[in-house]
């Protein structure tokens, strides 16, 4: 179970967003998760504790719309703040946790839709963080003029079909117990935050995406081959080439034969974690 749990009040809108911390003893550094969509933050319970056990301290919040943090429509719902104040919150967690220990460096870790969401905000904050991982993760070139925004379609086609989430994992296990949990897989979003998500991320797939990124950040990308998302790797091979062009340091990349969404509640989440770990503690010399 976590350490510490509050709320702050989102400076955007207001909105009281729900989060928790995983406390290392004699932490060297800190991690600030971003969750994915239809998801909260207590499902990265064993990854927190890993980190703990490596000497990182954990912060996560329940994005807007999400777990604890619900919007006055309830689950799905961003709020008056929408999208844009959801990328917002991501930098004022990161400001309440440098408060707390303003010596230890600060990696970014966001899956999914929270990996959209790290895009967008390091664009141009990279100078709040130390690190950024990107899990899950997928990038889309700009649309041709007249071209129609292509959609996700059915995730779960192609897969056994023994649940509409097998996408998500080959543990069973894991996937029954993301189905089972009342704050998972609810379908309710409000279209309008939908479209400005999928609109935030296309405008920030083009060359001058992370022109104002520091070019000697470091940035890992976490993916299964098999994941749905990001298309057989094709969207994360163009988001290798957006941070090639901008000259940022060269992405590091974990590439999983097989593996689906979610690499840490995969069959071999063990060698997920340790790897992410011995990342961390290389770029960040500790």
């Amino acid at each position: 179970m976590y350490d510490n749990m509050f709320r702050f009040d989102s400076e955007v809108d207001a909105l009281s967003i729900q989060t928790y911390v995983w406390q290392a003893e004699n932490p060297k550094a800190m991690m600030v998760i971003a969750h994915g969509a239809a998801e909260h933050a207590l499902r990265y319970e064993r990854f927190a504790r890993s980190l703990n056990a490596s000497g990182i301290e954990v912060w996560a919040m329940d994005h807007r719309g999400h777990g604890q943090s619900p919007g006055p429509e309830g689950l799905g719902d961003f709020g008056k703040g929408g999208w844009d104040a959801l990328v917002a919150d991501i930098g004022q967690l990161i400001k309440i946790a440098r408060q707390s220990s303003p010596n230890l460096p600060v990696v970014l870790f966001g899956h999914s839709m929270g990996s959209f969401a790290a895009q967008q905000f390091v664009a141009d904050h990279s100078h709040e963080m130390e690190a950024l991982i990107l899990s899950g993760s997928t990038s889309r070139k700009p649309l041709k003029e007249g071209e129609a925004p292509a959609a996700l379609g059915d995730l779960n086609q192609g897969f056994e079909g023994r649940t509409g989430y097998d996408w998500l994992s080959r543990d069973p296990d894991e996937v029954d117990k993301y189905i089972a949990d009342p704050l998972c897989g609810f379908e309710s979003f409000e279209p309008v935050h939908v479209a400005k998500m999928m609109t935030a991320l296309r405008r920030y797939q083009d060359g001058d995406t992370y022109k104002n990124v520091r070019k000697d950040l470091p940035c890992l990308l976490v993916a299964g081959d098999n994941d749905p998302v990001n298309n057989h790797l094709k969207g994360l091979l163009y988001l290798e080439e957006l941070w090639n062009e901008a000259g940022i340091r060269p992405v590091d990349k974990q590439y999983y034969p097989g593996g689906r969404h979610e690499m840490l509640n995969e069959i071999n989440r063990d060698e997920v974690r340790q790897k992410i770990i011995n990342w961390i503690n290389e770029v960040l010399h500790l």
